[in-house]
C-alpha cells in the first residue's frame, strides 16, 4: 500500500506540553493530513529541566489532543531517545518516526542540522515567552499561575502525578547541588 498522506513533524521535549504546542498541532493540520509528535530526550526524566517521564508526556499530549477534539487517528506520538552525535541525529530521528514531509521547527540549531535534507517550516509563535517550558516550570516551582498556560487536561495529569511537588523537589536538589559544587 502506498502512503499518500502528507505528514508534518514537530519535535520537542514537551516538559510540559503547553498551549503553544497545541497551537502548533493546529498549524500543522492546516498544511498536512497527519501530525507526528516526536517526544525528544525520551530517556531523560526526574531532573529540573526534564521532570516528566516519556510515558507521562505521552499521557499529557494524548489528553490534550482528546480534549481539543483532534482526531487521534491522524496523530502519531512517538518517544525518541537522544543520539548525542549531532551529525547523525536527523537520520536517527527519521528512523524512529513515520515518514514525514515537513519538519516544523523554530529551533535554529535544529534548522541548521537538517538544512537541505527536508522541508522546514517555522511555526507562527503565539506568546512564545509565556508558552515556554522553562517559564512554565519556573511558575510551577513558585505558584499556581502556570495552569493557564497548559491545556486543562495537561494540568489535570500534572496534578494527578503530583508534578508540582516533583518540580519543587527537583529545583531544591538542583540548588543543593550548586551549593555543594561551590564548596
Amino acid at each position: 500500500m502506498v502512503d499518500n498522506l502528507k505528514r508534518g513533524l514537530m519535535v520537542g521535549r514537551f516538559q510540559p506540553f503547553h498551549k503553544g504546542h497545541l497551537c502548533l498541532v493546529g498549524q500543522i493540520f492546516e498544511d498536512c493530513d497527519e501530525v507526528v509528535i516526536a517526544i525528544g530526550s525520551a530517556q531523560i526524566n526526574y531532573s529540573y529541566t526534564d521532570p516528566f517521564t516519556a510515558g507521562e508526556r505521552i499521557m499529557m499530549i494524548h489528553a490534550a489532543l482528546v480534549e481539543s477534539k483532534i482526531d487521534l487517528t491522524k496523530c502519531h506520538i512517538v518517544p525518541v531517545v537522544n543520539d548525542e552525535n549531532n551529525a547523525r541525529w536527523f537520520g536517527h530521528l527519521k528512523s524512529m518516526v513515520p515518514h514525514f514531509d515537513i519538519l516544523y521547527s523554530g529551533n535554529e540549531f535544529v534548522t541548521n542540522l537538517v538544512s537541505g535534507q527536508t522541508e522546514i517550516l517555522k511555526p507562527r509563535f503565539s506568546r512564545r515567552k509565556e508558552y515556554n517550558g522553562t517559564n512554565i516550570r519556573k511558575l510551577m516551582s513558585g505558584s499556581h499561575r502556570w495552569k493557564k498556560l497548559v491545556p486543562d487536561a495537561v494540568a489535570g495529569i500534572i496534578e494527578q502525578i503530583d508534578g508540582v511537588t516533583r518540580i519543587r523537589f527537583l529545583l531544591n536538589e538542583k540548588l543543593s547541588e550548586r551549593e555543594k559544587n561551590a564548596i
